[in-house]
């Protein structure tokens, strides 16, 4: 059944703000310069990216301010500083928020600040070892989460859909793009993609929950000088299936970082080595049923990416996008395939 039209626009709306970064803070704006110089007089602020919040290194001071976007909300804000506090005081390498002037959250400008400590970390290179230490440290942090007694405020949207959600988006879409008729073919095999998932959806509720990070790669963990891994951007953190965050990290394992992964290319007989190593970090054993959800949620995640079309500033140029277009042939592979990818 097709939700009230005043539930797809508030979705909507939510899902254009997330995708529109117009109002990122940039590091000359007059009041982070203001913050800055409050916080750290004379320090050199170098933007290290991102784009839900400005990131500035402060040197010497040895510390990031983050300025985030006016959509993200004290309440999530705050929640995601205990569920680092947490995580930090059982050992792991996260930057847990330091306080100024007696607050951890402070305003800046219309908008929420926050400080941590700089953590010097390396990005290793996309090869099969780095992907298993990454699913490893994957592993050990949903240990750490499991362990969390506190509630977190869902995220503005999330990284995937199931496939009734997806169908829901997807009349705005086409909608979008029905002057370019190579948007519409391309909206016509998600549509078609779609359908198989729907075919191949093991429901929610029926799949081990807790709190995942929402967001593993190999840029969000890096390694410590010490070689032990460090945990950035925790904007995705939410009680989801656990299936959920394998899933989406073995999707940009098989698109790789240039965007130009084929799935028919990737080497799927080590696919079981790196659901090992995730097994060894956490010290669960994925279920059966898990193991038979891995290839739906992973084709899940270029099905969102495509199926939003239709909400975000240019709905053509985001269907056409050579690296999503291969993303979405990933998935599509993967529903075809369902054996490789358990």
């Amino acid at each position: 059944m097709t939700p009230p039209a005043s539930d797809l626009a508030r979705l909507g709306g939510q899902i254009a703000r997330r995708h529109d970064s117009r109002d990122r803070p940039h590091v000359d704006d007059p009041e982070v310069r203001r913050l800055i110089a409050a916080i750290a007089p004379g320090a050199e602020a170098t933007d290290l990216g991102g784009t839900m919040s400005l990131n500035l290194w402060l040197r010497p001071a040895g510390m990031v301010l983050r300025v985030h976007r006016p959509l993200l909300s004290a309440d999530r804000l705050g929640a995601l500083q205990r569920v680092r506090d947490h995580l930090a005081a059982r050992g792991l390498n996260v930057g847990a928020p330091v306080a100024w002037r007696g607050r951890t959250l402070f305003p800046c400008g219309g908008r929420w600040a926050e400080m941590e400590p700089y953590l010097p970390s390396t990005r290793p290179d996309p090869t099969g070892e780095a992907y298993g230490e990454m699913l490893r440290a994957a592993g050990s942090l949903h240990r750490a989460l499991a362990t969390y007694p506190g509630k977190v405020p869902r995220p503005l949207v999330a990284t995937y859909g199931p496939p009734t959600t997806l169908l829901r988006w997807l009349p705005a879409a086409e909608t979008a793009a029905a002057e370019d008729a190579a948007a519409r073919e391309i909206l016509s095999q998600v549509r078609g993609a779609i359908g198989l998932l729907r075919r191949r959806w093991v429901p929610e509720t029926a799949l081990p929950r807790g709190l995942i990070h929402g967001d593993i790669r190999l840029a969000n963990v890096p390694r410590a000088p010490s070689g032990e891994p460090v945990y950035f951007d925790f904007g995705f953190l939410a009680h989801r299936p656990r299936i959920h965050e394998l899933a989406y990290a073995l999707a940009w394992i098989v698109l790789r970082p240039d965007g130009r992964g084929r799935a028919e290319e990737f080497a799927w007989e080590n696919f079981p080595d790196l659901l090992r190593a995730y097994e060894e970090g956490s010290d669960v054993r994925l279920t059966d049923l898990e193991r038979r959800a891995l290839g739906p949620y992973l084709a899940a995640v270029p099905l969102f990416l495509m199926a939003l079309a239709g909400y975000v500033p240019d709905p053509v140029g985001h269907l056409r996008s050579e690296a999503r277009l291969a993303f979405l042939r990933i998935g599509e592979w993967v529903l075809r395939h369902p054996e490789a990818a358990r």
